[in-house]
């Protein structure tokens, strides 16, 4: 034991002597810093914005004064996509989301006001965020940190010595990753601090019941993904010839995994399950809403059944003979027929995202870069089935606001007397004002169960790369 932690002090002073290395830290801590201060400046802005226009909407919609109950449904209102702190590190899928959306009977409107749009198409490799250098810098800086970890020693002859004093290799390799790990932690420590810090003040105010939890996980998910390239480039550098080779290697292993291969995954699953257009989606919705599920029992053959049906359980001729606003009634089972016609089509569209994110989980089983993608959007609450649950509660909260609305027309009012029937604030604050808390990290992480499994697996195979493979290695050239 004596010995490993003289490897890892000596592992680090060399490490502090290197000037590339401390300049490569500094860089990319200052960039971690700027991108979370950026971040979390846009996150008050963007959450203070909402919480002022969230009341505002609220008070537009219990003062919009007496009027008839479907003409209040059509008035809607608002509802938005709360903002939490963890978004200020990993901006995920935010920018493409949407972070509004009007409601009123009849239509499911989109979100509107996605920054995305704000932006060029380079958006799409990524805005500057913590996560990003995490990500994709903070592995690079590892790669000019190690690569010479094993052949400088070689090539000086430190490593036949070290061998021949009967140090085995196996504590010679963990020393040297006990170093690297010391170092990266102490560059990121205050980093790390500081979201712990920012969870533990957020977590009255946000609309994530567990953000502490959430940080705590994404610190140790950043941990272990930052302990597998420090463990594979100290391998690498240990069966490579010279440090020229292990820096190849290693930069093509970065290139591939973490530029390459995920705009090239990306691209595959667009191409393998590609999306209809908006327009043609919104499109096959009304057709289907006139002419029914692939032309079966169109929209006025349902109603007039319906119709008929309430007749004959009443025991009367025409609707005025109703104890009720048959319109009231009408409209609602109209209501509930185009929400049949939306729920089809939206179950067929999520099939396809669910295809989509189907082949990039799959492909993280080959990269753990994938793995870290998806499970840090996780537990930030960016990714897509965290909003996926969101959009399901907005869409039965606009069903209800309907379904209200319609069935105070039927109880309260007389059929063909449309403008005489006006409802008031009470109605109105029948409502309750929109409120959301999202998945427990528990309930989301169910859905990344691959990903849980590929970083296992990754841990596995680099600790049998490290202690079980065995190879021929030369303490020294020649």
């Amino acid at each position: 034991m004596h010995q490993l932690w003289i490897i890892v002090i000596k592992e680090i002073k060399i490490a502090i002597r290197e000037k590339l290395v401390l300049i490569l830290a500094s860089t990319i801590v200052m960039l971690i810093a700027v991108a979370l201060y950026a971040g979390y400046l846009s996150y008050q802005q963007q959450r203070s914005i909402i919480v002022k226009t969230k009341a505002e909407k609220r008070q537009e919609w219990l003062n919009q004064g007496d009027k008839h109950p479907h003409i209040a449904a059509h008035y809607g209102t608002f509802v938005f996509k709360p903002k939490t702190a963890l978004s200020s590190f990993d901006f995920g899928l935010d920018a493409y989301n949407g972070t509004s959306i009007y409601l009123e009977a009849h239509y499911q409107h989109e979100f509107m006001f996605r920054p995305a749009q704000d932006h060029s198409s380079m958006i799409r490799f990524g805005e500057l965020s913590s996560a990003l250098v995490l990500k994709v810098l903070v592995p690079l800086l590892i790669i000019f940190l190690t690569f010479t970890s094993y052949t400088q020693e070689r090539e000086s002859g430190t490593l036949k010595l070290l061998v021949s004093q009967g140090i085995a290799l196996s504590r010679i390799t963990w020393g040297k990753i006990l170093a690297y790990c010391s170092i990266m932690t102490v560059i990121l420590s205050p980093f790390f601090l500081g979201m712990l810090l920012l969870s533990t003040i957020s977590v009255q105010q946000e609309s994530i019941p567990d953000m502490t939890t959430r940080a705590t996980l994404m610190i140790l998910l950043y941990g272990v993904y930052l302990f597998l390239f420090i463990a594979f480039s100290v391998w690498v550098s240990q069966r490579s010839s010279s440090g020229r080779n292990a820096l190849l290697t290693l930069l093509s292993c970065w290139m591939l995994l973490v530029i390459l291969m995920p705009k090239t995954v990306a691209n595959l699953s667009e191409s393998f399950y590609s999306l209809p257009s908006m327009r043609e989606f919104k499109a096959t919705i009304e057709k289907d809403k006139i002419d029914g599920i692939d032309g079966k029992q169109p929209r006025s053959e349902y109603l007039a059944k319906l119709r008929k049906q309430y007749l004959e359980k009443y025991e009367v001729d025409s609707v005025q003979q109703l104890p009720f606003n048959y319109e009231g009634v009408s409209m609602q089972a109209g209501e509930e027929y185009g929400n049949t016609i939306y729920d089809h089509h939206m179950d067929k569209l999520q099939k396809i995202f669910e295809s989509q994110n189907q082949l990039v989980s799959i492909s993280s089983m080959f990269n753990p870069f994938l793995s870290v993608q998806n499970l840090s959007m996780a537990l930030a609450g960016t990714d897509m089935y965290t909003f996926k649950h969101f959009e399901d509660v907005v869409e039965k909260y606009r069903r209800e606001l309907v379904r209200r609305m319609n069935r105070d027309m039927a109880e309260n009012s007389k059929y063909g007397d449309f403008y005489g029937y006006e409802a008031g604030i009470d109605l109105w604050q029948e409502i309750e004002d929109f409120s959301y808390r999202t998945p427990t990290a528990q309930e989301v992480l169910r859905n990344y169960r691959v990903e849980l499994t590929s970083l296992l697996l990754w841990m596995s195979l680099i600790i049998w790369l490290i202690i079980g493979f065995k190879g021929n290695i030369k303490p020294i050239d020649g």
